[in-house]
């Protein structure tokens, strides 16, 4: 999502350099898990490390492809309940098409979403690309649907998820609700880990 602030670290190229040493021949990596588990962090150092070894890719975040705007996100979680979050959030079909286009060598249509300007980017990228990567709480999910890919999971607790997200400026202390919001997202992604080929903890 654009106006989000990534913390990049040198655990994080360390961490990248582990799932590269695993990947084999997939072209399609998805790295999901908790939230605040540096998702977003790992997805642009293994780019850069991609790009070192001259090879084009492109970040797919599943953040910009949740079905309400973020400004209103948590409203209308609130008002439909906690039972309201998890899969059923997330425009799916576009991302399937996503996928489906990069298999098929096609252009890639996608979308950005702009926090701050509380709108949506569409863009049409034409040029050849090695690597996809698609990352997101429930990217694992894809894993359902396609094997052609090499699935990560990134493991950490709903505690030290609230921790870093604060410092990240995205959460409220006083928030209850988005208390609730992360242990369930917890819950579902503890479910998808299920898909991944490889499991990393939050600190590792």
């Amino acid at each position: 999502m654009v106006g989000d602030i990534l913390f990049v670290q040198q655990k994080d190229y360390v961490r990248a350099e582990k799932i590269l040493n695993q990947i084999k021949n997939e072209r399609i990596i998805l790295i999901g898990g908790s939230s605040g588990t540096r998702k977003s962090e790992q997805a642009y150092c293994l780019q850069k490390l991609l790009n070192d070894k001259n090879k084009s890719s492109f970040v797919v975040s599943l953040d910009d492809y949740y079905l309400i705007m973020p400004s209103i996100r948590a409203i209308n979680r609130k008002k439909m309940g906690i039972e309201s979050v998890g899969l059923a959030e997330i425009d799916w079909s576009s991302l399937e098409r996503i996928y489906e286009d990069f298999q098929n060598n096609k252009p890639i249509t996608f979308r950005r979403v702009h926090r701050f300007l509380d709108a949506v980017e569409h863009n049409v990228l034409e040029s050849d690309i090695d690597v996809i990567i698609f990352e997101g709480l429930y990217s694992n999910y894809l894993r359902k649907f396609y094997e052609d890919n090499f699935s990560i999971f990134l493991k950490g607790s709903p505690q030290q998820t609230l921790e870093f997200r604060k410092r990240r400026g995205k959460e409220n202390e006083e928030d209850n609700f988005r208390a609730k919001v992360v242990d369930k997202e917890y819950r579902i992604t503890v479910q998808l880990k299920r898909y991944a080929d490889l499991i990393l903890e939050f600190g590792e």
